[in-house]
C-alpha cells in the first residue's frame, strides 16, 4: 500500500469513527456537507413519510439511527415521543430521553423537551419535575414555563398554572397556553 493510500485510509477511518461515535447535536458542525446535515437528510426528513404511510418500523429505525449518533437530536427526539405513544412503547421513550440527559446535562431543551412527553403520559409529577430542571438551568425558557402550565392545568392545579402561564407570557412565549390563563 503506497503512502498515500495509508493517509487516505487513516483520514476515512478517523471521519467515520467521529461520525459513528455519539455527539452533541448543539455543538456539531453544521454545513452542507457535515454530517449531521447529511444524517438529517437521509433520516430524520424520511420519518414523517414513513408515519403517513404507515410504516412504523422505518420511522423508528431511522429515529433510533440518528439518537445512535446524536442521542440529544431535539427533532428526533420529538418524534421518538410521537411514535413511542402511537406504538404503545413509552418505556422506549424514556430510555432515550434518560440516555441524552445522561450524556448532555446542561441543555434545558431537553428536560423540557422529556417534560412535555412525561405530561402527555400522564406522568405529571415526573413532567412537572423535568420542567423546574430546565427552567433551572435556562430561567428565561419561556416553553418551560408554558410546559408547566399545561402539566399543572392537567393536574388541576390552576393557581400554578396561571403562574406559570403569567411567566412564560413575560418571557414572550406565543404559543397556545391552556384556555383560561
Amino acid at each position: 500500500m503506497s503512502r498515500y493510500s495509508w493517509v487516505i485510509f487513516i483520514v476515512t477511518g478517523a471521519w467515520f469513527s467521529s461520525a459513528m461515535a455519539e455527539q452533541d447535536y448543539f455543538t456539531a458542525e453544521k454545513c452542507g456537507q457535515c454530517y449531521l446535515t447529511i444524517l438529517e437528510s437521509a433520516h430524520v426528513r424520511t420519518i414523517p413519510n414513513s408515519l403517513s404511510q404507515g410504516r412504523m418500523d422505518n420511522a423508528l429505525g431511522d429515529i433510533k439511527y440518528t439518537l445512535a449518533r446524536f442521542p440529544n437530536h431535539p427533532v428526533s427526539l420529538q418524534q421518538l415521543s410521537m411514535v413511542a405513544q402511537m406504538v404503545k412503547n413509552t418505556t422506549l421513550a424514556v430510555s432515550y430521553f434518560e440516555r441524552a440527559i445522561t450524556l448532555y446535562p446542561q441543555y434545558a431543551l431537553t428536560r423540557a423537551q422529556y417534560g412535555m412527553f412525561l405530561v402527555a403520559t400522564n406522568n405529571l409529577d415526573a413532567g412537572i419535575e423535568k420542567f423546574k430542571q430546565a427552567i433551572e438551568i435556562e430561567p428565561k425558557l419561556s416553553a418551560g414555563y408554558a410546559g408547566l402550565a399545561h402539566a399543572y392545568t392537567k393536574k388541576g392545579d390552576l393557581e400554578q398554572a396561571r403562574e406559570a402561564a403569567k411567566n412564560a407570557r413575560e418571557l414572550g412565549f406565543a404559543g397556545k397556553l391552556p384556555d383560561g390563563l
